[in-house]
């Protein structure tokens, strides 16, 4: 793992998180110079393409080719191309919003990543390991990234005419949304997972593997359903949907029995805070199965869909609670994170205390709104006060980080 590339990957999470704080401070007190839609695209391109896109291209290379390869200086130039496309959306956005230069650089983003495809696909195919399950995944994780980014070349002409305001504009954002986290962030983490314990000599069962891959395909495919249900409430979307949710509850089951006999040597492979992230992130993509399960009853989806709370806090459990908690793991097991520090596990502990009391609050207030019960008292500056915790945490990761490097080149 690159440590520069991850302090890199870092700062865009610690902006994503103060920019999420932001928004939700301006349900606390009007900030009138702030357009909110602006931050908010600002945000999430941030977290997504800053953040995750980068962590995981980091981890990928590192862990899927030898040295020698990812020393190449195309790996080195695409990173810091993609880094530019983000400082570059981070500043556009919240300016304009989506109009010329954001999509500009979103555009060299989307090019980069392909670029970035095509040469991570080559070089796997050298490998003496291509047949591997780990790596069969991580080519389906970057499949699922090259489709993504279909609805997005057609934002650009829907953004500008009329059609910003229909359905198909909306349809787009959750193409593009659905197929990057449920195709590939998670299925990255999978591989990850997969190439992780592969290399110590485990070894899984083939038949489930492949009964796990086909049962994933269908489902992530299946579920894009619910995305457009909103605009296309017909009994077959919500069928389909609830196929697929149902398809991908039997896929979770089959991973467990993966899992399950290898227990005891995967857990004896981990350190004690390793271990502890890598449990929130198991246990936050079984509660993502078990919601997503749950709307599989068309009236619960309709619920789900239509309740901002309930949106809001699924996708943060997501991107937070299952993929992030995996990265900060990852993080720790390659030593960029030093855990024997306080200062490390306190960031650490701050991060995951933040997400959890602001899913707890997001859920809880969408139950509240769903019984029609109304609000709680200073919601909103307790969910301020929750997404406060999470730059604090990360920015305490990154003072870590210098505190290494100003002690190192006292050791020189």
């Amino acid at each position: 793992m690159n440590a520069q590339w991850f302090k890199t990957a870092l700062v865009n999470l610690l902006i994503a998180a103060i920019l999420g704080s932001l928004l939700r401070y301006a349900f606390v007190d009007e900030l009138s110079w702030m357009k909110y839609k602006n931050i908010l695209h600002a945000h999430s391109h941030v977290a997504m393409l800053g953040w995750v896109y980068l962590a995981l291209y980091n981890l990928l290379l590192y862990a899927f080719l030898p040295p020698g390869l990812v020393a190449r200086p195309v790996y080195r130039r695409l990173f810091w191309l993609a880094q530019v496309s983000v400082v570059g959306m981070f500043i556009s956005f919240p300016i304009q919003g989506y109009a010329g230069f954001s999509i500009a650089f979103s555009t060299l983003h989307v090019l980069v990543s392909y670029v970035f495809v095509w040469q991570f696909w080559r070089d796997l195919n050298s490998g003496d390991e291509k047949a591997a399950f780990s790596v069969l995944l991580a080519k389906t994780a970057l499949v699922f990234m090259v489709v993504s980014t279909i609805s997005l070349w057609l934002l650009g002409p829907i953004i500008m005419t009329d059609l910003k305001r229909t359905a198909l504009y909306y349809m787009c954002v959750q193409f593009f949304l659905h197929f990057q986290f449920n195709g590939w962030f998670l299925l990255g983490v999978l591989a990850l997972f997969f190439k992780r314990f592969e290399g110590h000599g485990i070894h899984f069962d083939r038949k489930r593997q492949r009964l796990f891959y086909g049962l994933v395909m269908v489902s992530t495919l299946s579920t894009y359903a619910l995305a457009v249900a909103w605009s296309n409430p017909k009994p077959i979307v919500f069928w389909v949907n609830s196929i697929g949710v149902l398809v991908q509850l039997a896929a979770i089951i089959v991973l467990v029995a993966l899992y399950r006999p290898h227990a005891r040597r995967v857990s004896a492979l981990l350190a004690p805070w390793e271990k502890g992230l890598f449990v929130i992130a198991a246990v936050g993509l079984l509660l993502k199965v078990a919601v997503q399960t749950a709307v599989a009853i068309p009236q619960i989806a309709t619920i789900a869909y239509t309740i901002r709370n309930y949106v809001i806090g699924f996708i943060h459990l997501v991107l937070l609670g299952v993929i992030s908690s995996f990265i900060l793991a990852q993080a720790i097991e390659k030593g960029v994170i030093p855990v024997r520090r306080s200062v490390a596990r306190t960031g650490i502990v701050f991060f995951v205390a933040g997400f959890l009391l602001s899913e707890l609050l997001l859920f809880l207030q969408g139950t509240l709104l769903w019984a029609q019960i109304g609000f709680m008292p200073w919601y909103y500056e307790l969910l301020f006060g929750a997404s406060l915790l999470i730059p604090f945490g990360v920015l305490l990761l990154l003072l870590t980080r210098a505190e290494e490097k100003q002690e190192r080149v006292r050791f020189i």
